[in-house]
């Protein structure tokens, strides 16, 4: 997007879904209901309209469970089409407005981990369940588990979630759907010396509201997931509450 001193994607041409992944936190310049009035009035709005219909169809914001976590907020976008990140009007959208500090632009006010990944798979209940309700929009409650396993070992992890993981995760009270992701880029600043990795693989897991996620007891494991998890370059795993969504009637992931 529209700074000079971030970095944007510059590969092959894209096609096909995905998703735009942002954790975020506010600097202490920027007071949390200021960001969260910018977030949701100004720049997710910014964001879907700047190519009705060809871009951006909804976007959805939740915040951690943990407290501790560094970036408690996680922004969603749902993109049927990833060309649009290469468009001209995605690169056009503004950083800049008057409800930041010195008018932006927003990096400056902002620590946010911005990530493009494309769709690899969705999991979900193929029936409705015993009142008939069959699930649209996104869970109330998801869990976003970002994976970069041990080199020479992404054959096996997709060949664990499709065997034994996704199982076990819908098995799980409350859960409605799973869908997974390869990263295509992650923006940088150009003048950050730490350029801090991105998992390659993520899964966001989504549940019914007020679901309570518990992960699994290690002694529970089995020697595939004991062995996937504990190899694991990166693992960043988070279970976040919804907070506000646009154009997300009718709309997934």
């Amino acid at each position: 997007m529209s700074n000079p001193n971030r970095t944007a994607y510059e590969g092959p041409p894209l096609t096909g879904p995905g998703i735009m992944w942002v954790n975020s936190v506010p600097k202490p310049q920027l007071e949390e209901k200021v960001f969260n009035q910018w977030y949701q009035e100004v720049h997710i709005p910014d964001i879907v309209n700047a190519k009705p219909g060809d871009g951006c169809v909804a976007a959805w914001r939740f915040k951690s469970q943990n407290p501790t976590r560094p970036r408690p907020y996680l922004a969603l976008y749902a993109v049927p089409d990833m060309s649009f990140i290469q468009s001209p009007e995605f690169g056009e959208v503004s950083q800049y407005h008057e409800m930041l500090p010195e008018g932006g632009p927003s990096q400056k006010f902002v620590d946010f981990d911005t990530r493009f990944y494309r769709r690899t798979q969705t999991y979900e209940k193929e029936e409705e369940d015993n009142t008939g309700f069959v699930p649209q929009g996104i869970g109330r409650v998801v869990k976003s588990t970002a994976m970069q396993p041990a080199p020479g070992m992404s054959e096996e992890l997709d060949r664990w979630y499709r065997e034994e993981h996704l199982g076990q995760v819908a098995a799980m009270p409350g859960w409605r759907r799973s869908t997974r992701y390869e990263l295509i880029f992650k923006v940088q600043s150009k003048d950050d010396p730490s350029h801090e990795e991105a998992p390659r693989y993520l899964a966001i897991h989504e549940f019914d509201e007020g679901t309570k996620i518990a992960r699994m007891p290690r002694e529970q494991w089995t020697e595939w997931t004991t062995r996937m998890v504990e190899s694991a370059e990166l693992l960043d795993e988070g279970t976040f509450t919804y907070v506000w969504g646009t154009r997300d009637e009718h709309v997934g992931l």
